[in-house]
């Protein structure tokens, strides 16, 4: 069995908890969640896959089946990718990622350790702000929803107003619940698009770069659970203000003391 190697014209950089990867002869750019950027970054042709098992069982806490099944998907999905030097000899039959997903539901992991490669289209080398789509949920009604997210390289929140030419959808309406300020990172499930499952793209264009653009269908890559959109944090409520403290009443004024009656008179004895 050949060890996993990644290629090596490739770009990346720390992007939340994963990694950003730009393949440098292909001009593809993706993002690596954690658990996939892990077994990415030890891909270097002498670890073997039973090291990184090991290596994700004891950085996630998990047990030795999972951190496998884990390890197997992430070197599936880097090779689709094109992001290793060739497949890894003996993949076993792998699960699909619903099923992944239902297993560590059942088991009460965290799901977002199943292994992602998210591509992102890049039309220059200009510009920080790519928009992502996270997946779609079939309403059953007819009506799909997309959930989106977007990735800011710069360590900067970046402001792109919501007008016809910078930040829009491509298709009526235009407006349709984007972010106009981008933070740093990446950033996902951050608003969410109910529609008919036609093509919506949704398109970012910073100053005096490329536009960037995402698309969604009825045949992306299916939600398995309504993955909920980030809402904005509450208002913080004026303190209340401090009542004045009462005042204090005058003290009672004393009494003057009574005055002495002068004493009765003695009448003079009768003569």
């Amino acid at each position: 069995m050949n060890n996993p190697s990644r290629i090596t014209a490739v770009q990346s950089e720390p992007m939340g908890d994963g990694l950003a990867v730009y393949n440098t002869e292909s001009h593809e750019s993706f993002v690596l969640n954690a658990t996939t950027a892990v077994v990415w970054q030890q891909c270097d042709g002498e670890t073997t896959p039973q090291q990184l098992t090991q290596n994700i069982q004891q950085k996630f806490n998990l047990a030795q089946q999972q951190a496998e099944r884990l390890m197997w998907m992430a070197l599936d999905k880097l090779a689709n990718a094109n992001l290793l030097r060739e497949s890894v000899a003996g993949m076993p039959h792998l699960l699909s990622r619903r099923q992944m997903l239902q297993g560590f539901a059942v088991a009460g992991l965290s799901l977002a350790l199943v292994p992602i490669v998210a591509p992102v289209t890049v039309q220059a080398a200009e510009g920080d702000v790519f928009p992502t789509v996270q997946c779609v949920q079939n309403n059953g009604d007819g009506t799909y929803t997309a959930f989106f997210g977007y990735i800011n390289l710069s360590s900067n929140t970046i402001t792109i107003p919501s007008d016809s030419s910078k930040n829009m959808f491509t298709s009526n309406p235009k407006y349709r619940g984007q972010p106009t300020d981008f933070l740093p990172g990446t950033h996902e499930n951050v608003f969410s698009v109910v529609f008919d499952g036609s093509t919506i793209t949704w398109l970012v264009k910073e100053d005096q770069a490329a536009r960037q653009q995402v698309s969604a269908d009825a045949s992306s890559e299916a939600c398995t659970t309504a993955p909920p959109t980030t809402s904005a944090p509450p208002t913080t409520s004026a303190p209340p203000t401090t009542s004045a403290p009462p005042t204090t009443s005058a003290p009672p004024t004393t009494s003057a003391p009574p005055t002495t009656s002068a004493p009765p008179t003695t009448s003079m004895p009768p003569g």
